[in-house]
């Protein structure tokens, strides 16, 4: 039965973090990455402080020396920057190269959350997962490929500028998985020191929050949401906070807590099915071209997951 509940709070976080792809790319049509990393941050905070208050448990501090209340702020530090420098990549990724291009390759994070889980939780990284896990992130890579007709247009483009787009977008995706990969270690150590996710996550949303406004009075651009002049484009920051809430706010716990169940590693294994998820939502929401090449990536993740589940 807890196995069950860790699958389906893993499908939960899956979902949310599929749906809230969508809306940063949108978003980012409109505003600018800086700017709408700041007021999102800002919204998460809020949101996860209410959570935190509703679900967590402070007391656990009461109950901590020095030594241990420091580890725990240094490991909430650390998973807030990662956390927040990885978002702000993968934000530059999407101002170069298409979202189904960028979030695919953030699921390589998977391939740095297998050392991590070995060397810091002794996790077991079994045959089954590797296999499945393989079979998933090639999935994703065949979710990521460009069509024919696609790559003639670029072709005619001017390849020099494409050339150096796509691969600084590429070089910022695979930042974006490193550092993701990061900061759900991180959050997880902080669970395991703790006992409560919903408190350790608001710590880490906010200790990014002061990161970005104290980097912020040496780069205005980072309050531009906040600005007259941005009213305009209101509903997009806010539409973009509210999509933050509910995926780092309240969807990352919601991982978290599954791994308590089913380990870090097999979540996190499950959780690379998010790009197929991303494109089915994007064809049927977006009304975005169906391609004969989603068929084949549904198959591999299926198989992919079978075995992880039952061999």
């Amino acid at each position: 039965m807890a196995e069950l509940i860790g699958y389906i709070l893993t499908l939960d976080a899956l979902f949310t973090w599929a749906a809230a792809s969508l809306v940063y790319k949108w978003g980012l049509g409109k505003t600018q990455p800086k700017a709408n990393l700041f007021f999102r941050l800002c919204c998460v905070s809020f949101s996860t402080f209410l959570i935190s208050l509703i679900f967590g448990n402070y007391l656990f501090l009461n109950d901590m020396n020095n030594a241990e209340l420091s580890l725990f702020l240094i490991i909430c530090l650390i998973s807030g920057l990662s956390v927040t420098i990885g978002d702000l990549f993968y934000y530059m990724s999407l101002k170069r190269i298409d979202a189904s291009r960028a979030y695919p390759l953030t699921q390589l994070s998977l391939i740095f959350v297998y050392p991590f889980s070995f060397f810091l939780f002794d996790e077991k990284v079994t045959p089954s997962i590797l296999i499945g896990g393989l079979l998933i992130l090639s999935s994703v890579f065949i979710l990521s490929s460009k069509d024919k007709s696609d790559k003639n247009k670029l072709k005619r483009s001017l390849k020099e500028r494409i050339s150096e787009n796509l691969i600084l977008g590429v070089l910022l995706a695979i930042g974006t998985a490193l550092f993701w990969a990061i900061a759900y270690v991180s959050l997880n150590q902080a669970r395991i020191l703790t006992g409560d996710v919903f408190v350790s996550n608001f710590f880490r949303v906010s200790f990014g929050m002061i990161a970005i406004a104290i980097l912020g009075a040496f780069q205005k651009e980072y309050y531009n949401g906040f600005k007259k002049e941005s009213r305009n484009n209101l509903k997009y920051f806010l539409f973009i906070g509210i999509a933050g809430m509910l995926s780092l706010g309240l969807a990352d716990a919601i991982f978290i807590l599954a791994a308590e169940i089913n380990g870090l590693v097999l979540t996190s294994t499950i959780t690379a099915n998010t790009p197929m998820v991303q494109q089915l939502l994007s064809i049927l929401l977006l009304k975005e071209k169906f391609r004969k090449r989603f068929l084949l990536a549904v198959v591999l993740i299926i198989t992919g997951n079978y075995i992880i589940l039952f061999l």
